[in-house]
């Protein structure tokens, strides 16, 4: 189902529905009526997944959409500055766990080996006999110069580094590209900000495709 087909979507409320029809939250909100990633009419406080700030739902702003092949109206838009973040309950979330809108959200730690959820991690069978850990073994010593130990480790084992008391290992080039990365963001979000308040799609490729084909279940973001 596309997201502007969910929109129109409404709880079946026929013969043949179960006896007990759960309402929605906010089933008296006109706009989210209309448009799931709206926000809501009671405002809330709110953390985007993008900036990792917070802000009240009435500071989003809609990002209008016109001449799509596919009629999609636009984006409600995070309030920070240049931030990409889009969607109430998509991106942008109420800081406030019991709110109705985090109703079903739950914590997946991404650890979807359960078969041996009863055997301690150290009495696992393995493959090979002379596994153990051998700091001069190729591929461990790889990954020890590529992510290293914390550095309250290496107190009294700066030689097994070639350092010298005190010394630290210094940080990858990969952690020093991702925290310039990082910082360079967060200046922007400090920023006027940029983005514009109309998006044309008259012509954008991915839009020009009959409606109800493939393309067209996707949400356009």
């Amino acid at each position: 189902m596309s997201r502007d087909e969910s929109r129109r979507h409404e709880p079946d409320v026929s013969e043949d529905a179960p006896a007990e029809v759960e309402v929605r939250w906010d089933a008296d909100d006109e706009r989210r009526r209309e448009d799931q990633m709206a926000p809501p009419k009671e405002p809330c406080e709110c953390w985007c997944m993008h900036c990792r700030r917070v802000f009240m739902s009435d500071q989003m702003w809609f990002q209008r959409v016109i001449n799509d092949p596919h009629g999609f109206p636009g984006f409600w838009m995070c309030p920070t500055p240049n931030c990409s973040g889009a969607g109430f309950t998509f991106d942008i979330h109420p800081t406030d766990p019991n709110h109705p809108a985090n109703a079903d959200w739950y914590y997946d730690d991404g650890d979807e080996d359960e078969d041996d959820d009863d055997v301690p991690w150290d009495d696992q069978p393995s493959d090979d006999a002379e596994g153990e850990w051998d700091p001069d073994e190729p591929t461990y010593r790889a990954l020890d110069e590529a992510f290293g130990d914390e550095d309250d480790d290496l107190e009294g084992e700066e030689w097994k580094y070639g350092l010298e008391p005190g010394e630290r290992l210094p940080a990858p080039d990969w952690a020093e590209q991702a925290r310039l990365e990082e910082e360079e963001e967060e200046r922007r979000y400090d920023q006027p900000d940029e983005r514009p308040r109309v998006l044309d799609w008259g012509n954008r490729a991915d839009r020009q495709v009959p409606p109800g084909s493939a393309a067209d279940d996707d949400i356009p973001f």
